[in-house]
């Protein structure tokens, strides 16, 4: 893919908005949301937000991917992927944005990163889950179809001695 290869449609005036989706250059099949918050989050493309008027209103930030420093220091501090249950190393895994880069204005950081396993990745934005960190503790947040309270679930990191 190319640094311009991902583009957002502008949102349709009106109450009746239609489901958002965007597209992958040199391909003319629209792409979900989801499809797109996956790519941004784990590939070197940058995302072009439009108003609703078709104007570029964004252009992403310079520094979007983990440093491979950053992501050997997540290796070390997370022991692999935080998802419940996961044994994946961390060589197996990804870095995620707890505050999404392109829609919450995430920082590519240490203290706003996690690893997940690519499958653990994809279910987290398929599926519309969530990670937060209240200090140094990590959670993970269902979606409301999962569990309708939304009960957080800890990640602790498992790393040895840590």
């Amino acid at each position: 893919m190319t640094e311009k290869a991902l583009t957002a449609e502008p949102a349709a005036p009106g109450p009746a908005k239609p489901a958002a989706h965007g597209q992958i250059e040199g391909n003319p099949v629209p792409i979900s949301q989801e499809t797109i918050d996956r790519l941004l989050c784990d590939t070197g493309t940058r995302g072009t937000k439009f108003d609703d008027n078709g104007q570029i209103i964004n252009v992403g930030r310079d520094e979007r991917l983990s440093t491979e420093k950053q992501r050997a220091e997540m290796g070390v501090r997370d022991g692999g992927c935080r998802w419940v249950d996961c044994d994946r190393s961390p060589a197996w895994t990804e870095a995620h944005h707890i505050n999404d880069w392109l829609t919450d204005t995430g920082d590519t950081n240490l203290a706003d990163g996690v690893l997940l396993c690519h499958p653990h990745h994809l279910l987290l934005h398929n599926q519309h889950w969530k990670i937060t960190r209240t200090g140094t503790q990590h959670w993970l947040r269902p979606p409301v179809e999962n569990d309708p309270e939304q009960t957080l679930i800890a990640l602790p990191s498992k790393a040895v001695g840590l």
